[in-house]
């Protein structure tokens, strides 16, 4: 066997593995994807999907993961819908108790007990500082319950939220999502079809401002725009969103569990996103 059939006949077997399909401008460069993902180790699952269809990766987007800081999207996504439904108020006064901080990520926590906010600024720091004090507030509002029917209602069927941030169940269940789900959920976002138009565009404006930047953003030139939710915990690092340039507009889900190193595998989903804008951006 020549080293051409070899490496072709490594790839199909790691296809059939791995579980990848790619289609469009993808398609001959499944294994520039596999070889940006194997010094990272551990089990990993990416989506991406040019919004005008000019290409789509699956990869591993069934399995499930510890679902980290992911699981905001969906909770947020949750508030702006109850919200649409008249059912809470952005508006609405949320008043940060002791027993509410938890740790992690955020800096609620470093506040004074009684501080009072609204639920809207309570989304806004859930997203763009990860704040996990922030987040179990909101839950609190709409309802661990509310947010899973929401998720199955969209379609999501895969993910579920079993616990508040930062205090888990000892025995689990533990929030878990996949990668399909949240495409499914930022494709929508992004579409400006799963909520009130308008409402989507605040969720997007949101999420770009997002301060944890050292996974998609990573190596991304100036002019894109990365709207995005980052999660880690130990041996897992995730970020999901929105990469908008001059020339692609596409979503993009990297999630992965069983890391040695969270650093390589941060590293590694920065590769991945710019290897994606470069593809999807060609002329």
């Amino acid at each position: 066997m020549s080293a051409k059939e070899s490496a072709r006949e490594s790839l199909e077997k790691a296809k059939t593995e791995l579980r990848l399909e790619v289609s469009g401008r993808f398609q001959g460069k499944e294994s520039e994807l596999v070889s940006m993902l194997e010094p990272a180790g551990g089990h990993w699952a990416v989506v991406i999907e040019d919004l005008d269809g000019k290409g789509r990766v699956r990869l591993n987007p069934d399995d499930s993961f510890t679902a980290a800081s992911v699981i905001k999207i969906p909770i947020m996504m949750t508030a702006f819908h109850e919200a649409r439904a008249g059912n809470v108020r952005l508006d609405d006064a949320v008043i940060v108790r002791k027993e509410d901080k938890v740790g992690g990520s955020g800096v609620l926590r470093e506040f004074h007990s009684g501080l009072q906010i609204t639920l809207l600024d309570a989304i806004h720091l859930m997203i763009v500082v990860s704040d996990n004090t922030a987040t179990n507030l909101v839950m609190d509002r709409i309802g661990r319950e509310t947010v899973n029917a929401y998720m199955a209602e969209k379609g999501a069927t895969s993910s579920q939220l079993e616990a508040h941030l930062m205090r888990p169940k000892p025995n689990g269940p533990w929030n878990r999502l996949t990668a399909h789900d949240v495409a499914l959920l930022i494709k929508g976002l992004a579409d400006r079809t799963i909520e009130n138009p308008g409402d989507c565009d605040t969720m997007l404006d949101i999420m770009a401002r997002q301060q944890y930047n050292d996974k998609l953003p990573r190596y991304l030139p100036r002019e894109a725009v990365c709207a995005h939710k980052t999660g880690e915990v130990r041996g897992v690092t995730h970020d999901a969103g929105v990469i908008t340039g001059p020339n692609a507009r596409f979503v993009i889900v990297c999630l992965s569990q069983k890391l040695e190193d969270t650093r390589l595998g941060n590293d590694t989903i920065g590769k991945v996103a710019k290897w994606a804008y470069e593809i999807l951006s060609a002329e």
